[in-house]
């Protein structure tokens, strides 16, 4: 998909959603819902994009210029109602969904030339819950890092919506996309994380993480807690989409971008913790 695209171009290059937005003579928030996939840029836009990066359009459009180079894909099956740890280490992203299945699928990528099964592995579990950990392999005869990792590692996890309960997932990463949870449940991050997506998902969110973070929400959860300690993230919503923001941190603060807070609504986010701030922008 483009958005992830030009997301993928934008860090390989090194370049901040503003510094990017600047590049191009377009706003912060126009980057940010091209990245969230909430928007998509028009035809000069697109034009740009290639230029700056200097790949055809095509190449944009079809991804062949950062096409990742292999997969390992391990498939688990699940034969009753459980719990999910999931401990990824560290990764680039880690992208996480419900799926119509009885297996537990977990996809790794890179875009390193070695292949990615040499340097990742993913062990299963199943006692009483679900344990899934991606590990680094630590073979003397593969020089691979926690920070290529971080790099170059990205993650799909599926689910099968059907025997999965509460949901705890522990992880070092730069990008967090949580989407298409069309059933209630009760989810946790632990960990560090910098972009946060969360698009068609229910239930109720707990997002633990003292780094600076900006998420992309669509409203869809009943409560998202973001708890922080001295930290200052944005949350990026709709205009349209009603949803109460509010602190219960300690001297934590709640500020609006071109956005008006609904404080009757059902979907609520709370900002918890000790002195952090979360400006919430209207996108």
């Amino acid at each position: 998909m483009i958005n992830e695209r030009i997301r993928d171009l934008r860090k390989k290059n090194n370049l901040t959603q503003e510094e990017l937005a600047d590049k191009l003579n377009v706003s912060r928030q126009a980057i940010t819902k091209w990245e969230s996939g909430l928007g998509t840029p028009d035809i000069s836009n697109i034009e740009a994009i290639a230029k700056l990066f200097n790949i055809t359009v095509d190449e944009l459009l079809s991804g062949n210029s950062i096409k990742m180079n292999n997969i390992s894909k391990t498939e688990f099956d699940i034969f009753k109602f459980s719990d999910i740890d999931l401990k990824i280490g560290n990764a680039n992203t880690l992208d996480i969904s419900l799926i119509d299945s009885e297996k537990v699928i977990v996809e790794l990528e890179s875009d390193l030339e070695l292949d990615v099964y040499k340097f990742a592995k993913v062990k299963i579990e199943n006692e009483n819950s679900v344990e899934i950990s991606v590990l680094l392999n630590k073979s003397k005869d593969i020089n691979i890092s926690k920070q290529d990792c971080k790099n170059h590692l990205f993650v799909k996890v599926l689910l099968p919506k059907n025997l999965v309960d509460d949901i705890e997932l522990d992880a070092n990463i730069k990008k967090l996309n949580i989407h298409d949870f069309d059933i209630e449940k009760h989810i946790e991050f632990d960990g560090r994380v910098e972009d946060v997506n969360i698009l068609n998902v229910n239930g109720h969110f707990e997002l633990n993480s003292n780094m600076d973070m900006e998420i992309n929400y669509d409203g869809s959860l009943n409560q998202l807690d973001i708890n922080q300690l001295n930290s200052i993230s944005n949350l990026y919503i709709k205009k349209d989409i009603k949803v109460n923001v509010y602190s219960k941190g300690r001297a934590s603060k709640v500020l609006f971008n071109d956005y008006d807070n609904d404080n009757e609504s059902s979907s609520k986010v709370e900002l918890n913790g000790f002195r952090s701030e979360l400006t919430v922008n209207g996108i």
